[in-house]
Parts: structure tokens; C-alpha cells; sequence
């Protein structure tokens, strides 16, 4: 009798998959499944789960602090786009490339400084994999976002910056495009190093420190008072919260100098500047 018990007990364990045999009958998610959420917070429901992910196409890759690689479902205009850090020594970063479509097996869905991410490390997930279904895929295009829809932070109190709410949320990791924008304040954020982007009377905060033509911690197309008729980014989120201080805000993460579009130069200026050159010749 106690060996048909234990028999039962067996059964009923794999049947609710706590022995992990009945795990890989998880559902598979989509990108939109892992980000969207409700809770306030803007954690993923999945958070601390190793799930089966579909993915989505390779949008951008980054070797800075540690490799990222950046996925975006073109199927979904919000919740569509999520990062990826590869923690085993470039295996994922060096095996993808932009247009790939790739979709991975147990991994680990993890939150980090307000930005959801999927882990691809081992010591989360030991039989995490990844597998590019298809390459060449066509890019998404950046989706069209109004300052006010990454609304910069508000300081209060003192040496406390922070969002008002959460609205932002939905383009998390998803490449966004602003237009008709003036350059404000510089020297903001957790590391001195973001800048304010004024549309009319909004503000949003951009920052270059992923920009590979930056060259220093601003792009030299970014300074007080500059014009731009457009930026284009990567939507991140940063939060830290101490008993001193706090940073809670979104910024947009320039990534070459393709992503900063400036005026071309009038007749006027164009004038100026062959005068000084004839200056120059005499």
C-alpha cells in the first residue's frame, strides 16, 4: 500500500510538473506574453520563470557592459520588443546578427534596474538555448513616439528624480523615433551623462553612452540649445531607489550617428562658411 501511495504521489508531481519533466509542455510566449503587464511596477508576470520564448527579429546589438542583444515582434507596436544579455561569453552575441529571427528554449525572464530582460546565462537557466529561425528578415521600422510619451522625470524631492507614472512602459526595449526637438539641460541622470529633448513643452531625456560614433559621453551633434529634426533610440528604463536618493526615468539610447538627424544648413550659413574658407586660402 505505501508503495502504490508513493506511485500516486509520483504521478501527481509530474502531472503539475514539480519533478520538471512536464516543463518543456509549458506554453510557449511571445515577446508581448513576457513584457506586457499590469502591475504598476512594470515587472514581467514572469518574472523569475524559465520559460520557452518565440522571439523576434535582431533590432541591435551592444558589447558594453555586458553583450545585449535587442529583439523586437514587428507583429506588436507596444510590449513588442525585449533585450537579451548574453552572460556565457558571446555564444548568443556572436552567433546572431541584425535581421535574424531567433527564439530560445528555458530561459530565464529576470527584471533589473526597472528594465525586463531574458537571461541567457547558465547559472539561471542550465539548459537554456537559443535557435535562429530564419535571417534576412526586414528590420521593423522605428515606431513614431511623441516626447510626452517618455515624459522625463521630475525632481521631488530633492536628489529624488522620478517619472509620474509608468506610461512609458509599453515601448521598453523597442527602437523609437522623436521629431522637431530642441537639446535642453545637460548632465542629468544616475551618470551625469543623459540631456533633456524639449518638443513644444514636453520633455523626455536622451542619452548616448551605447552610441558607437559618440566618441565621449555626448554625440558632438548634441549640445544646449541644438536643433535636431529627429533622434533615434532605444527605449530603456533605469531604476534605483536608496534612502538618499532615487532615479526612476526613461531615456532613449542613441546608437550611431545615423540616429541623430540635424538641419542641413541654410543658404545663409552656406555662404559664411565659403567666405571663411576663401579667407582662409589667401
Amino acid at each position: 500500500m505505501k508503495r502504490n501511495r508513493l506511485v500516486f504521489a509520483l504521478i501527481g508531481l509530474l502531472a503539475v510538473g514539480q519533478l520538471g519533466v512536464a516543463r518543456s509542455d509549458a506554453q510557449e510566449l511571445s515577446i508581448y506574453d513576457v513584457q506586457y503587464t499590469t502591475d504598476p511596477s512594470g515587472d514581467s508576470p514572469y518574472y523569475t520563470q524559465i520559460r520557452d520564448v518565440a522571439g523576434g527579429i535582431v533590432t541591435h546589438k551592444w558589447a558594453g557592459f555586458n553583450e545585449r542583444v535587442y529583439l523586437q515582434d514587428p507583429a506588436h507596436a507596444t510590449w513588442g520588443a525585449i533585450v537579451v544579455k548574453d552572460g556565457e561569453d558571446g555564444e548568443l552575441y556572436d552567433a546572431v546578427e541584425i535581421g535574424d529571427w531567433v527564439s530560445f528554449d528555458d530561459i530565464y525572464v529576470d527584471e533589473y534596474r526597472g528594465t525586463t530582460f531574458l537571461q541567457y546565462r547558465r547559472t539561471d537557466a542550465p539548459e537554456v538555448s537559443f535557435t535562429v529561425e530564419s535571417s534576412g528578415n526586414t528590420v521593423p521600422d522605428p515606431i513614431i513616439l511623441s516626447v510626452a510619451d517618455l515624459a522625463a522625470p521630475i525632481e521631488d524631492p530633492q536628489d529624488y528624480w522620478l517619472v509620474i507614472d509608468r506610461h512609458s512602459e509599453p515601448y521598453e526595449s523597442m527602437i523609437a523615433t522623436l521629431q522637431n526637438l530642441t537639446v535642453g539641460a545637460m548632465d542629468l541622470g544616475k551618470a551625469d551623462d543623459n540631456y533633456e529633448l524639449i518638443q513644444g513643452g514636453d520633455i523626455a531625456w536622451g542619452a548616448d553612452y551605447m552610441n558607437v560614433d559618440a566618441g565621449g559621453p555626448y554625440h558632438p551633434s548634441i549640445y544646449t540649445g541644438a536643433e535636431l529634426l529627429s533622434i533615434t533610440g532605444v527605449v530603456e528604463q533605469y531604476y534605483k531607489i536608496t534612502d538618499t536618493y532615487g532615479w526612476d526615468y526613461y531615456q532613449l539610447l542613441t546608437r550611431s550617428d545615423a540616429d541623430i538627424v540635424v538641419p542641413e544648413p541654410g543658404v545663409f550659413s552656406l555662404l559664411l562658411a565659403g567666405l571663411a574658407l576663401a579667407r582662409r586660402r589667401r
